[in-house]
């Protein structure tokens, strides 16, 4: 099987008319690429690279998860596993794809349902105008996923570092998040326990922390770990958790008290070099 990091060095053209560099987060209509090609943010990329790497091969959201964001350290809901889902396909269809090549099978997960080829970037420019299939690879021929590809080998661990630990703090930081959104939104009050840090990578930060220095030292940190980027309004709400083991994330697109406001979550477990 073709791996990710063999993917990430090839360019990947979409139904012969869009072309994906997932090297560069690059997505764009063949003709005239690279000028009307858009970029990817990082979990929209690393998505639709896995889907086309498996073109017609259902996906799993337990595979996604773990390939997408597990594998940085963070948990996030299953809203933001199809919002990404959501944002691959409007990509698409900004750069001009009018089929929906991404499709979700119920109870399954989602699959990419593509015309899907890989080579060389200029190859597929300059044959453009000439007859490409010369050039081009069906990646269709050459994709499979193993029986165990979702499966994690078995191995001793603490308790903390059991799946069951790791659930049992997911599910409580969805509910501490669930409870701060509501109070958020009922109570302007619910502000005072969060420090105003600043503005880093276009997000309004709040954190629990109340030495500003330290704040933006951990979001720094957790931001390696897995991106936090908000667009124009967004807020971020970063709380330590120490029975959690680890720090959560909330990132609204805008003031929670808004009733129109969208907020995802994230929870990064705790590594050896996190700093308390």
């Amino acid at each position: 099987m073709t791996t990710s990091d063999d993917a990430m060095k090839k360019v990947f053209l979409i139904n012969d008319t869009l072309l994906f560099e997932p090297d560069l987060r690059r997505l764009g209509p063949l003709e005239g690429y690279p000028n009307r090609a858009i970029m990817l943010h990082g979990p929209v990329n690393e998505c639709l690279l896995l889907l086309l790497e498996h073109n017609d091969q259902v996906l799993t959201q337990r595979f996604l998860f773990a390939s997408v964001w597990e594998k940085q350290g963070a948990i996030v809901s299953t809203n933001a596993l199809y919002q990404t889902i959501a944002s691959i396909r409007k990509a698409l269809k900004s750069s001009g794809l009018d089929e929906n090549i991404i499709k979700t099978i119920p109870k399954e997960g989602f699959k990419s349902v593509a015309q899907v080829r890989t080579g060389d970037r200029d190859e597929f420019v300059l044959s453009q105008k000439a007859s490409p299939e010369a050039a081009l690879t069906d990646l269709s021929s050459e994709m499979t996923i193993p029986d165990n590809v979702a499966r994690v080998a078995p191995q001793k661990t603490s308790f903390f570092a059991s799946p069951l630990a790791y659930a049992v703090a997911g599910l409580m930081f969805i509910l501490s998040c669930s409870v701060l959104v509501m109070t958020l939104k009922g109570n302007e009050t619910a502000f005072e326990n969060y420090q105003h840090v600043g503005k880093i990578n276009d997000c309004d930060v709040y954190s629990s922390w109340r030495e500003k220095e330290k704040s933006i030292g951990m979001f720094n940190q957790l931001s390696k770990r897995y991106p936090i980027n908000c667009n124009t309004g967004g807020m971020v709400w970063m709380t330590l958790n120490h029975a959690q083991r680890g720090s959560s994330v909330m990132i609204c697109d805008r003031n929670p008290q808004d009733t129109q406001a969208q907020c995802n979550s994230i929870f990064y477990r705790k590594q050896n070099d996190d700093d308390e």
